[in-house]
């Protein structure tokens, strides 16, 4: 049978013990929430950076195709350019 100081050295251990373990517990957790805040901070700087690679890939897609617009102009008119130039060789031809 436990007499009553060694209850209370035993509770006063379990006590410690448990105090220092709480603080441990605490210091565990503060690094826990430091690594998800820096996980976040790094998942916010990612998705910044993909919404700006998104925006410049749409401009540049736009550009892409305002010079397929101009190049097409621009072989269209060669085309035409080239049909006058075989017409007047032709007539030319025929006097």
């Amino acid at each position: 049978m436990m007499t009553k100081a060694t209850l209370s050295k035993l509770s006063a251990m379990v006590l410690s013990l448990g105090l220092v373990a709480g603080c441990a517990t605490t210091a565990d957790i503060q690094r826990l929430e430091d690594q998800i805040a820096k996980a976040q901070q790094t998942a916010d700087d990612a998705m910044s950076a993909a919404v700006a690679a998104d925006s410049k890939a749409i401009a540049a897609d736009n550009r892409a195709a305002s010079a397929l617009s101009a190049a097409n102009a621009a072989q269209n008119a060669a085309d035409e350019c080239s049909e006058r130039c075989d017409r007047m060789m032709d007539k030319a031809m025929a006097k």
